[in-house]
């Protein structure tokens, strides 16, 4: 048998390189669609519509993906998935037409190659499942981090096609290794035989469709942000130097995220899932909300760093705790699901910060993004009074 730690670095770089290829065009994706649209002005719609693109691909294929996770192999879904997902690279990396572009992009989210990584990253025998899912984060939270810096570096230096079609090169490397060294003891699902199909028919319960709206809520809230904050800070703090200020501290953000995921992750092996997730969600609300009273850019970004920490235990607290409270052989179906939750909301948060900001003010965008997290914890708190509730009926 092969050792266990060479599968885990593989799909931790293929976990990178997945969330760099989404990130590395996210700073420059208007100029590289007037660049197809040979140097003409291209309308917004176009641009809404590329960027949402993999969203939507993702939303709609999340819970099948799941779904065959629970009957099928994860190695052959995954080699499915991660081939899907290279064609994708290379078709936004040659096409020349801005609507084959976008369509290369929504195949980039129909892939479903993000829910396959974290069924490996939740269910695979490697390491325990906290550290696994720590380690996941803080792979995406080092892409999202040098991703923009990246896209916005080369394209106008190397091209934007020549990043793309590098990043699905070693891609394909690490596809070719991962066939080699993956085997089925460390794809073996906890509880069920590899390959088995379910004939279960249990619904989920209540608790796990609690989960998905926390986790809908969060990740809207940190959508929100990504919008809100270049809003506030455009509207309250104007210079000519602002676009940078507003790059410069989202990396620190992500910094803090990179920084604190493996915290997140050992604490979640303990057995404190929940509790991270709802003191995370509540963290990152009351440091946003705080933003609006300070005098200081450097404060500013301490309460971005800050955020940027507790953020790290949401998506992995998430995907620890619907795995752990799925059926056995519905977890793929369930962590679809989850998938797909996040993805909602990814779509609400920006429009509903865009609403608040047309509406109410700069300021309220941020209130917006804190109530959105502050949400998530409510939830979370919930779910776990009841849960102890029902331990306590049940001991009596």
């Amino acid at each position: 048998m092969t050792s266990p730690t060479k599968p885990l670095y593989l799909l931790l770089a293929t976990q990178f390189l997945v969330t760099f290829s989404l990130m590395v065009l996210i700073p420059v994706l208007p100029l590289y669609l007037e660049q197809l649209g040979k140097q003409q002005a291209v309308s917004g719609f176009y641009s809404a519509l590329a960027l949402s693109a993999p969203a939507v691909g993702g939303l709609l294929s999340a819970p099948v993906v799941g779904m065959l996770g629970d009957r099928y192999r994860y190695k052959n879904i995954f080699i499915a998935a991660l081939v899907l997902f290279v064609l994708s690279l290379l078709g936004m990396a040659w096409f020349q037409s801005i609507s084959l572009f976008i369509g290369a992009r929504f195949l980039l989210g129909l892939s479903g190659i993000g829910v396959v990584l974290t069924l490996f990253f939740s269910r695979a025998n490697i390491a325990p499942q906290g550290h696994q899912l720590g380690m996941q984060q803080q792979a995406i939270s080092l892409a999202c981090l040098l991703g923009p810096l990246v896209g916005g570096y080369s394209l106008q230096t190397i091209g934007m096609n020549m990043v793309l079609t590098v990043t699905a090169a070693v891609t394909v490397s690490c596809l070719l290794a991962l066939m080699w060294l993956l085997d089925k003891d460390i794809l073996q699902p906890q509880g069920t035989e590899a390959g088995s199909k379910s004939t279960d028919k249990s619904q989920f319960s209540t608790p796990i469709w609690g989960w998905l709206l926390a986790g809908a809520f969060s990740q809207a809230g940190a959508f929100a942000l990504v919008v809100g904050f270049a809003l506030y800070m455009t509207q309250m703090w104007p210079s000519p130097n602002v676009a940078s200020q507003i790059g410069l501290i989202h990396a620190l953000a992500w910094c803090g995220t990179f920084a604190l995921a493996g915290f997140w992750g050992r604490r979640n092996t303990r057995g404190f899932g929940a509790q991270s997730f709802a003191f995370g969600a509540l963290g990152c609300g009351l440091a946003v909300v705080l933003i609006d009273f300070v005098s200081s850019l450097w404060f500013i970004a301490i309460l971005r760093i800050i955020q940027g920490g507790f953020f790290a235990a949401q998506s992995q607290s998430l995907f620890l705790q619907i795995s752990t409270l799925s059926p056995a052989n519905q977890q793929g179906q369930a962590l679809g699901y989850a998938k797909s939750a996040q993805v909602s909301g990814q779509l609400i948060g920006p429009f509903a910060a865009a609403f608040c900001f047309s509406h109410f003010g700069a300021s309220s965008v941020l209130w917006l993004t804190a109530g959105l997290f502050i949400a998530a914890a409510i939830l979370v708190s919930f779910l776990l009074s009841v849960q102890q509730v029902n331990l306590k009926v049940k001991t009596q």
